[in-house]
């Protein structure tokens, strides 16, 4: 592969070597974890990733002005190979997103919470193929026989099924289910078929994303391809979904920016994107704020953005109707019984924060303090007590994202009021997820704000970091920068996955 092949000049050798002193330096690190139960197989993996790397820096070699493509290249080949290596139900809840997904591919939108037959207990019908998958959680597929069992459509029941989502958030997962369902396949496929098609949708999103925007594409590549982003688009969770939704809004918002006549369909999609993800992650409803961002003069004209800002009530109000729903709905599981032991009531903390200025303050506070936490959990995998995570790539990344966001000569000068602006709803955002978590998740009067809290909820904010930190004083050759930074960001992903084949298998 370091042989010329096209285009591939001596700046990519470079950064093959690069590629390749990553990863040995991370599989060093990661000895600490090996139990050296499948060594071979390991070595496996470290040289599938290489070759993966290296491809996946090739064809940025060869399509650097398609960055969409480059996207969609890099996030199916390393997702499809987390699609396969991430351990049976091993993502957070990702038991109760195969219950929710399987559901939805029998044509049932809503969710019925019913007695379970000859018991006092409330549940939902499924598949009993699924409690085995649940049964084997945290369990890589060659310790397990879910790959030698026929999917079994007999009637089971399961305690918690993410009622409190909508429907569409599920529908990738569950068209994966489904043909494994029709195909007559081994267990196993419900979760492969399902977590693969998951991706693909992300895939195919974010590329669009960037294919839309016509600035800050490269940005929009690099946040897409967090690990801990591909990480949750390779499972059944509906966090791709969101993730996706929120930076194809954000792609459409640049596309305002810059566009000299904004079209009435644009901000139709611009807006369902937006309510999308909010109905997911309600806080994101304030991405819609970034309206008042685009300039006067790219709308066609003063009734188009008069509307385009009143439509910012429009998703307010859709939040708050489904909120209600939601919120009704969610103590439909183990989540119930966690409310009433833990003295969960957002009403009573509410009232709480409202009444003891003091106690607000110290709590607002909080959002800045456990920030460090914040940035610890960006490389937190797995789920419950098989949970993983490394420090070292938290902050090897978090330095390297930083570094990305001040230097990388970006193709747009924003001015100071932009970035202000900027800065305040990505702030609104984040001080929103993690108050909606307190309000939701933590007993009546924590101490700390951080109950329920995951980094991953935070994602699409990432974009937020360059369009605000991002300082046009420097000169680079903007061509290698992107080789280098690209060769980085892709060092960490296969570093993600040595990281989880070390520990699960």
């Amino acid at each position: 592969m370091i042989l010329k092949i096209d285009n591939f000049n001596l700046k990519n050798k470079y950064c093959i070597l690069l590629y390749l002193a990553f990863l040995i330096f991370f599989t060093i690190s990661f000895f600490k974890y090996e139990n050296y139960a499948s060594p071979y197989f390991e070595i496996g993996i470290l040289i599938l990733v290489f070759i993966i790397g290296c491809f996946s820096l090739y064809y940025y070699g060869k399509n650097e002005n398609n960055l969409h493509k480059v996207a969609l290249i890099i996030i199916l080949l390393f997702g499809i190979t987390c699609v396969f290596l991430t351990p049976i139900d091993d993502v957070s809840d990702e038991q109760e997103h195969s219950i929710r997904s399987e559901i939805v591919s029998t044509g049932q939108l809503s969710t019925d919470y019913i007695q379970i037959p000859n018991s006092t207990e409330h549940g939902y019908k499924t598949i009993a193929s699924l409690t085995l998958l649940g049964e084997n959680t945290g369990s890589n597929v060659m310790k397990t026989d879910v790959d030698d069992s026929k999917i079994n459509l007999n009637t089971t029941y399961i305690s918690s099924a993410f009622s409190q989502n909508p429907f569409y958030s599920y529908l990738p997962q569950a068209i994966g289910m489904l043909l494994a369902k029709l195909l007559d396949l081994n267990a196993i496929w419900l979760l492969w078929l399902g977590r693969l098609f998951n991706l693909i949708v992300y895939a195919s999103i974010i590329s669009l994303a960037i294919r839309k925007t016509p600035i800050l594409k490269f940005p929009m590549l690099i946040v897409s391809i967090l690990p801990l982003a591909i990480y949750q688009a390779a499972s059944l969770s509906a966090d791709g979904m969101f993730i996706s939704l929120s930076m194809l809004a954000f792609a459409y918002f640049l596309y305002f920016y810059k566009t000299p006549k904004i079209k009435w369909v644009d901000l139709g999609i611009f807006y369902s994107a937006i309510i999308l993800s909010g109905l997911l992650k309600s806080p994101f409803l304030a991405l819609s704020l970034l309206i008042f961002l685009v300039p006067k003069q790219n709308f066609e004209n003063s009734t188009q953005n008069m509307i385009a800002k009143f439509a910012i009530l429009i998703c307010l109000a859709v939040g708050i109707l489904w909120s209600g729903y939601s919120t009704s709905v969610l103590a439909n599981s183990w989540r119930g019984d966690h409310f009433i032991s833990n003295h969960v009531n957002a009403k009573e903390q509410m009232n709480l924060l409202l009444s003891n200025p003091i106690f607000s303050i110290e709590r607002f506070s909080n959002v800045f303090n456990e920030f460090p936490v914040i940035i610890d959990r960006f490389f937190y995998f797995s789920n419950a007590g098989g949970a993983y995570s490394s420090r070292l790539l938290s902050s090897l990344y978090m330095i390297f994202f930083m570094i990305f966001a001040l230097i990388y000569p970006l193709d747009e000068r924003f001015n100071i009021k932009t970035k202000l602006r900027g800065f305040l709803i990505g702030f609104l955002i984040y001080f929103g997820v993690i108050m909606v978590q307190y309000l939701t998740w933590a007993s009546v009067g924590a101490e700390t704000v951080m109950n329920g809290v995951f980094s991953r909820y935070f994602i699409p904010l990432l974009i937020f970091v360059p369009l605000i930190l991002n300082r046009d004083i420097f000169e680079y050759d903007k061509e290698k920068l992107s080789f280098i930074f690209l060769t980085i960001a892709i060092s960490f992903i296969s570093a993600m996955i040595i990281l989880t084949v070390t520990i699960k298998y």
